[in-house]
């Protein structure tokens, strides 16, 4: 046990972590989210919100998976010298910076040929204002990378949290002081991206500049380029139903305005599953690694405490949703209930998503099946977007919640079965099983119950994760005390 609850408080300290950075920078975009509105008028922030989407589909191919195959072989080379694991990122980093260039440069110069997709947005100031994104974005998915990696969580959460202070900075510059509008505010979010990625990335490399090192670069490539498809998967979940919801004459902006509402307090599920997930993918690889001699014991131990901690974050979020969204409305003229019938439906899908993260960890420390993760991820975004486009004229914003849970749903079955190929892992698959049925069990009594309802309906729920894995919480506990 001494093993297993050393490993355990290391990855609770570290999860922590994770999800606390992310929380506050989310929690910092919304405090921000007032004065966006206030400063630009709609033309320029649908203009903004259309280059932002052009650079969200831009930046996996400028990082062309080099963040997972970093986190994959800094695990292979820590036990060599540490100067491959430095050669290695100076490898990635001079990589990620010349393909964000070159994509950069593309862009601009098909940019007319780009005219219906981007609305008519003028390259100058707006378009060039947004592409530098490209390359500051990149960099810094990097830089977290590579703290994940080495696995210092706390200076990846400072990352985060500094690049927004720099982004603050840039908005009262740019924006406010300057007048610069949608550009402004565009060249402030590629500043901060760029000036905190260079930074941390010019500490972790000790001074030394970006360069090729022809064998890393390839086992690199080999590893990543396979990802992609999974990483342009991930952005089609991500836009498919706020897009559809927006362009059906049905439902139109208001109920698109309400339904990110409704995806961002369900992102509560995600955020935690993704902050699990950053401490547990060193932790597995290493375990992966050193599986001979350690066994799966703290993987299989482990695991389950991780999906636990989502489930709760799971059903506390979708019974609470009408308090949360009356929170986030509190001083909105408007009325933004709607959003409350589909954020338990929302937070569901995170749960889902969390099982098919489990799922990934295993397939991404094999390198021959970590190829074939796009073959099972592709045709879950493809299922998104049907379902999101036939569900949404006939149920509205609860077509694409659903829609969303269906996918990720078949994402996570896919995922395992590849999974199962790649490593027979002991994980406790019945008693996963049994609590997302739980889950689902108390989302469907609570919602729509009044509030004493609900709250009872939330401790039942946490007295039966006690007994469904009372043994090993228990010895936890008991460690814990010891």
């Amino acid at each position: 046990m001494p093993p297993i609850r050393e490993a355990g408080l290391r990855l609770a300290a570290e999860s922590g972590l994770y999800t606390v950075g992310m929380f506050l920078v989310r929690a910092g975009n919304f405090l921000l989210l007032p004065l966006y509105l206030s400063l630009l008028d709609p033309a320029e922030y649908g203009a903004f919100g259309v280059v932002r989407q052009l650079v969200v589909a831009l930046v996996p191919l400028a990082v062309t998976g080099q963040v997972h195959s970093l986190l994959r072989l800094v695990v292979d080379t820590e036990q060599g010298s540490s100067e491959t694991s430095t050669s290695l990122l100076q490898t990635v980093v001079a990589w990620v910076l010349g393909s964000s260039l070159v994509l950069t440069a593309l862009a601009a110069a098909a940019w007319p040929l780009l005219d219906g997709w981007v609305g008519g947005v003028p390259l100058w100031p707006l378009g060039l204002a947004g592409l530098g994104l490209v390359a500051g974005q990149g960099l810094f998915n990097i830089a977290q990378a590579w703290l994940q990696a080495v696995r210092r969580a706390r200076a990846h959460t400072l990352l985060a949290v500094l690049r927004w202070l720099v982004l603050l900075g840039g908005v009262l510059l740019f924006v406010i002081g300057l007048g610069w509008g949608a550009p402004g505010l565009l060249l402030a979010m590629s500043l901060s991206f760029g000036l905190v990625a260079i930074g941390s990335l010019g500490l972790s490399l000790r001074g030394r500049p970006p360069k090729v090192h022809r064998d890393l670069m390839r086992a690199s490539l080999v590893y990543g380029l396979p990802l992609l498809p999974h990483a342009f998967s991930t952005v089609v979940f991500g836009a498919t139903g706020q897009l559809v919801i927006a362009a059906d004459p049905s439902a139109g902006l208001a109920i698109a305005g309400a339904y990110l509402l409704a995806t961002q307090l369900g992102q509560v599920v995600a955020m935690v599953a993704v902050g699990v997930q950053k401490a547990w993918v060193p932790f597995f690889l290493r375990e992966d690694r050193d599986r001979d001699q350690r066994g799966w014991e703290r993987v299989r131990v482990l695991s389950f405490f991780g999906l636990v901690a989502v489930a709760l974050t799971t059903v506390a979020v979708g019974l609470l949703s009408p308090e949360l969204v009356a929170l986030a409305g509190l001083f909105s003229p408007h009325d933004w209930s709607a959003a409350a019938l589909v954020v338990p439906i929302l937070a569901f899908s995170g749960l889902l998503r969390a099982y098919y993260l489990v799922a990934l960890t295993v397939v991404l420390a094999n390198k021959q099946s970590a190829r074939w993760l796009g073959a099972v991820t592709l045709p879950a975004a493809v299922l998104n977007v049907v379902l999101t486009l036939l569900w949404v004229p006939a149920h509205g914003m609860a077509g694409a919640a659903w829609a969303a849970v269906a996918s990720w749903g078949g994402a996570a079955i896919a995922t395992g079965f590849l999974a199962r190929r790649a490593r027979i892992v002991p994980f406790k698959y019945a008693r996963a099983a049994v609590l997302l049925g739980l889950c689902g069990a108390a989302l469907a009594a609570g919602v729509e119950q009044d509030l004493a309802v609900r709250a009872g309906v939330l401790a039942a729920f946490v007295a039966s994760i006690a007994l469904l894995d009372g043994r090993d919480l228990g010895k936890a506990v008991r460690s814990l005390r010891g």
